[in-house]
């Protein structure tokens, strides 16, 4: 999965969490699952960049657009992590 998708899937769960309260509980559940799955994708993803960083390999460039990939990531995980949320209170 490549960043636009998850993006797109992010602009999907956004648009469920608007319309929380017309899903029936199973399509809310699978959304709430699907977030859990991309903020892990991410979160795996910002470790896996971090590791890169550490390498001391790198020149400048690259590594600032490593750090780039890896802010990138954290934003969409920040998101992925408010859909749950608000997914989770809706079900309560």
């Amino acid at each position: 999965m490549g960043i636009r998708d998850f993006v797109q899937y992010l602009e999907e769960h956004r648009e469920k969490l608007r319309r929380r309260d017309e899903l029936p509980a199973a399509e809310r559940e699978e959304t709430l699952q699907q977030a859990e799955m991309m903020a892990g994708m991410a979160a795996a993803a910002v470790r896996e960049l971090e590791s890169v960083i550490q390498n001391r390999r790198l020149n400048l460039p690259e590594e600032h657009a490593v750090r780039f990939a890896q802010d990138v990531f954290l934003h969409l995980k920040e998101e992925e992590e408010k859909v749950k949320e608000r997914l989770r209170r809706a079900a309560s």
